[in-house]
């Protein structure tokens, strides 16, 4: 069984400005909000799990390489250190065998880093028909497909993945992520509450398990699973965000001001927590407030 090459799943903050209900059309200083707002959208692609590639700085992240026997050609280790891309070409020129296996990873992983999400794919392919039962190979060309558009093929090598390891939280929470930015919110709940059954520690299940509840319009229930996220991980700036859109649901008030003020604290261009706090000091009677945050909100760049 390989050791795997683990990438927490994550939904993104919504890229635009959050939306506003027909209540609550910004006009001014004197604008007010007195209804409750529906402040997340539906998910979008960049909601979605970022591809492995794009997290390699994020010190955040736990991650194990893949240990297969080192293979590589000196003349291939050479041109690695020269030019990444190289990989690439490595991986094309060689035939399918066990003994190239690094080579095809390393090459497949390239790809999928400079763009290359087809040629990925082909890479990843080649490989598993030569190692059927590498977990992480299979999990990362799921991604692959997923940032390509081509989420059933995604969930479909996620669900091969399940079936070798099926309480295996990496490969959970991925298949979560993608169910859930495709509204099938039961299946990411399932998944979810699978990975919090065995780890009540795992911020990132209770996280998306909080967007999950507020994504079907359960805010009593998203409430306690953003708390618990933010408890086991108060760096997450999305995560206040998220608590103060839902407490602002539940009407209260100054706990969803003070929920998106520390989201503004931990990320001073959090745009849409910006509008948040405007949406709240509004409904406070706070409208030269509201205002200026407002105001901050459209400074930042989009």
């Amino acid at each position: 069984m390989s050791t795997h090459r683990k990438r927490r799943a994550r939904w993104h903050e919504p890229a635009e400005v959050v939306t506003q209900s027909s209540q609550s059309v910004e006009t001014g200083a004197g604008a007010t909000s007195p209804e409750p707002l529906d402040l997340i959208k539906e998910f979008s692609a960049e909601e979605r799990t970022p591809l492995p590639f794009e997290l390699e700085d994020d010190p955040t992240i736990h991650a194990t390489l893949l240990r297969t026997p080192s293979s590589a050609v000196p003349r291939v280790q050479v041109a690695l250190e020269k030019a990444p891309n190289a990989a690439v070409e490595a991986a094309e020129d060689v035939d399918d065998s066990e003994t190239n296996i690094e080579i095809l990873y390393d090459g497949a992983k390239t790809a999928a880093r400079n763009g290359r999400l087809g040629l990925a794919a082909r890479l990843y392919d080649r490989l598993l028909k030569l190692d059927p039962t590498n977990v992480t190979a299979r999990n990362d060309l799921a991604l692959a497909y997923d940032g390509s558009g081509d989420h059933e093929s995604a969930l479909k090598e996620l669900d091969n993945c399940i079936e070798l390891e099926p309480e295996n939280p990496m490969l959970l929470l991925n298949r979560a992520a993608i169910a859930g930015a495709l509204g099938r919110y039961l299946d990411a709940e399932d998944d979810l509450k699978t990975v919090l059954e065995n780890d009540q520690s795992n911020s990132e299940a209770h996280y998306n398990l909080g967007l999950v509840f507020s994504r079907k319009g359960l805010w009593s229930e998203a409430i306690p699973e953003l708390r618990k996220a933010i408890e086991l991980d108060e760096s997450r700036a999305t995560a206040y965000y998220y608590l103060g859109e839902a407490l602002n649901h539940m009407d209260d008030l100054q706990g969803a001001l003070q929920a998106f003020q520390r989201a503004v604290e931990l990320g001073p261009n959090h745009r849409n927590a910006l509008y948040g706090m405007g949406i709240m000091l509004d409904r406070l009677n706070k409208p030269e407030e509201a205002a200026e945050m407002y105001r901050r909100s459209r400074e930042v760049e989009a």
